[in-house]
Parts: structure tokens; sequence; C-alpha cells
């Protein structure tokens, strides 16, 4: 289930001890070069569990899209759509509902 994550923070160790040992065995580039490589891989597991922990609330929460298209005040968010544009209206709708993805708040502000 998060074997995904578990592997990127294994490798993020990995990475971690091989700049450790490249400080008394090898030139210092590559070890600054393997701590940057673990940094990389502990920010891209972190953001895989955000994104994940997201999507599993929203199909908690809503059975499928049409679901959600349903819960959506429309008319509120045509209002603002054509005020202040489609970035305000999506930021909104992602502001009310934060566990919907970007590519589905995109969708529904242009399909108003």
């Amino acid at each position: 289930m998060y074997g995904p994550r578990a592997a990127l923070w294994g490798l993020a160790g990995c990475s971690f001890i091989l700049a450790f040992l490249s400080i008394a065995n090898w030139p210092m580039a590559l070890g600054g070069t393997f701590f940057v490589v673990g940094i990389v891989l502990v920010g891209s597991a972190e953001v895989y569990s955000d994104r994940r922990r997201r999507r599993e609330k929203f199909n908690r929460q809503f059975a499928s899209t049409d679901d959600f298209y349903q819960a959506v005040d429309k008319e509120a968010l045509l209002r603002i759509r054509e005020e202040r544009g489609v970035a305000v209206a999506v930021r909104e709708l992602r502001r009310q509902y934060p566990s919907v993805s970007l590519a589905t708040a995109a969708e529904l502000v242009k399909g108003l």
C-alpha cells in the first residue's frame, strides 16, 4: 500500500549513507551529489504521500466525479470565473474542496 513511499525513503537512506562514506573515501563533490539526491528522494516520497492522501480523501467523500460536480455550487463558480478569471475560480474551488485534484477542478471550471 505504501510501497513506493517506503522504497523512496529506503533509497534516500542509502544515498545519505553513501554521502557519509564519501566524506572519507571519495571526492567531496560525489558526497554532495549523494546528499542532494537523498534530499530529492525524501521530498518525492512526501509529495507522493500527500497526493495519495488527498486522492483517498476525495474518493471517500465522493463516489465519482459526477457526484462531486453535483455537490459544487456552479453558479458561484461561474460568477467568479466571469468576473476574475479561470485561475481564481479554480483556486476558490480548491479552497472549498482541498482534496480535489487540480485537473478535476480545472476541468469543472472550464466546463461551466
